[in-house]
């Protein structure tokens, strides 16, 4: 607001012109996106829909699931590996060809 009040005080006549015209323009737009969000609310509640029945379940991991490609007992204990990112201990020093699955 204090650059506002700043632009005010040092403005031409023009430039507050066109300011007033530019603000003009802004609440018109807002007005119309609001106007444009109560219809499309009000056609939601016709239909009996909410807005998480469109989103879904909100945030959701965008990255695929990657099946394992390697698997090794070790003391009774069953590790998988899809062969991304680090070798883990227990395929480290190993034959991955004898643990593909």
């Amino acid at each position: 607001m204090r650059e506002i009040k700043s632009f005010i005080k040092n403005a031409s006549f023009s430039d507050l012109t066109k300011a007033h015209e530019l603000l003009q323009e802004a609440i018109a737009q807002q007005q119309e996106q609001a106007q444009a969000k109560e219809e499309v609310l009000a056609l939601l509640k016709e239909k009996g829909l909410t807005l998480d029945d469109l989103v879904g379940s909100g945030a959701t991991d965008k990255r695929s699931k990657v099946s394992p490609k390697y698997r090794i007992e070790i003391d009774g204990k069953v590790h998988e590996w899809t062969g991304r990112g680090k070798t883990p201990k227990a395929f480290a020093n190993v034959n991955l060809d004898d643990y593909k699955i």
